[in-house]
């Protein structure tokens, strides 16, 4: 992503994670130099020693500052961001209490209410019975239902509460709207990849259209889609070939997974 030589700046993390995106985008709006290094957690890649090392929690992103520091948890790394480089306050304006409240009420509702269901969603109706081989067919349907009616619920509070000018807050982007389209960003890309059109989270709705197409329109958005392009066939692959075995038979009890279904699966 960076045209600059010898930067000491590195995130970890991969382009299909909207975390990692989001971090990327602050980091490339604002003009601070880096270097990606690639860190699957499709192929177990979060659990290596090295990467506990940087991020005890096993997640990404992560990001390594120029002075040797390592920074876990998106918001956490833009929060640090915006205190140390001013150029970043415009996105998280932590000299301004009430925008900055503001700010944080947006990306706490975005992160528990749609992005952190959209992935339970993601994983026990769309990865469980197809990438996994799990027989919860009907299981995965009942929840798939249930999590439409959900995420409408909340997507549709999130836009009536806010401007859409065509941002959240208004003209401008701030933090939540980096977090809120690469939420979106990965709805359209799942609901085409496990045939789950409901999973479009923006679908027929124009205001969120609008916001997503605005989003589009900038510069690093664009970059960091195509970043997200040039990799999609590595991480399709991992989706449904690397993560089972990365993943489930090392780290998850499949009698424990019987259990909660109430039959072997």
């Amino acid at each position: 992503m960076s045209d600059q030589l010898n930067v000491e700046r590195t995130l970890y993390g991969f382009w299909l994670s909207p975390y990692m995106c989001q971090v990327a985008h602050v980091l490339s709006e604002t003009g601070l130099a880096y270097q990606y290094e690639r860190v699957s957690p499709f192929q177990g890649s979060t659990l290596t020693p090295e990467h506990i090392e940087r991020n005890p929690l096993g997640k990404i992103p992560t990001l390594r500052e120029v002075n040797g520091i390592d920074i876990s948890e998106s918001h956490a790394i833009c929060r640090y961001l915006a205190r140390i480089y001013p150029e970043v306050r415009k996105f998280y304006p932590i000299d301004d209490p009430m925008l900055c409240a503001e700010v944080d009420a947006k990306n706490d509702f975005i992160t528990f209410s749609i992005a952190g269901p959209f992935f339970n969603w993601f994983v026990v109706s769309g990865y469980f019975p197809k990438a996994w081989k799990l027989k919860i067919e009907k299981e995965a349907h009942i929840y798939n239902l249930f999590s439409v009616l959900l995420s409408k619920l909340w997507l549709s509070r999130l836009v009536n509460g806010s401007r859409m000018e065509p941002f959240l807050l208004g003209k401008e982007p701030f933090l939540p709207d980096f977090q809120l389209f690469y939420t979106l960003e990965l709805s359209q890309m799942f609901s085409e990849l496990f045939e789950i059109p409901e999973m479009h989270l923006f679908r027929d709705d124009p205001a969120l259209q609008t916001f997503y197409d605005a989003m589009c329109e900038r510069p690093s958005t664009q970059k960091i889609l195509a970043a997200k392009e040039l990799e999609l066939d590595v991480t399709k692959k991992e989706l449904y070939g690397g993560f089972g075995a990365a993943y489930l038979d090392k780290h998850i009890d499949r009698r424990t997974l019987g259990g909660l279904f109430g039959r072997e699966v």
